[in-house]
């Protein structure tokens, strides 16, 4: 059973699009079971597993269609740069933003999130960063607030 499994991944590995392709594929399977679970509405009044659903199976056909397009073209070797790293780190930070929100805050979250892509990402100064990360924080927040979107407070009054 593991030697099975251990092939299976070697195979899946050597080929990296039909990785990400798997990957993308078994994602959108367990977003499409959660977004059932939402009242769907209608293509007139959405409801709120309307987005849920419509992105997951775009992200579904999009999965299905890196995972067949590996068949038509020839395999690229994996190429691990520092950029690659970035990739990485910008997605753990994501996933911290994502459990940090509710307990710090969407404002202090989000221009903490910024501040950080714009440094590492932009290679701005922090001068710069903190002109742009906290306009763009308290702006969006702003926007939601005037949507009627509840955002978490965290520790701020507001």
């Amino acid at each position: 059973m593991k030697s099975n499994l251990l092939v299976a991944i070697n195979k899946l590995s050597s080929r990296p699009d039909r990785l990400s392709g798997s990957v993308l594929v078994l994602a959108a399977g367990f977003a499409i079971f959660e977004a059932s679970r939402l009242p769907f509405g209608t293509l007139r009044a959405p409801d709120a597993g309307f987005f849920p659903l419509c992105l997951s199976v775009l992200l579904l056909v999009t999965g299905a269609a890196i995972f067949l397009r590996s068949y038509s073209s020839a395999p690229e070797p994996l190429q691990f740069t520092p950029q690659t790293w970035y990739v990485l780190v910008t997605a753990i930070g994501f996933v911290l933003y994502a459990f940090t929100v509710q307990s710090v805050g969407f404002v202090v979250s989000t221009i903490t999130a910024l501040l950080l892509l714009l440094r590492g990402w932009g290679r701005m100064s922090w001068t710069r960063a903190v002109l742009i990360a906290v306009p763009a924080g308290v702006l969006s927040y702003l926007a939601f607030l005037q949507l009627g979107v509840p955002l978490p407070r965290g520790f701020l009054p507001f």
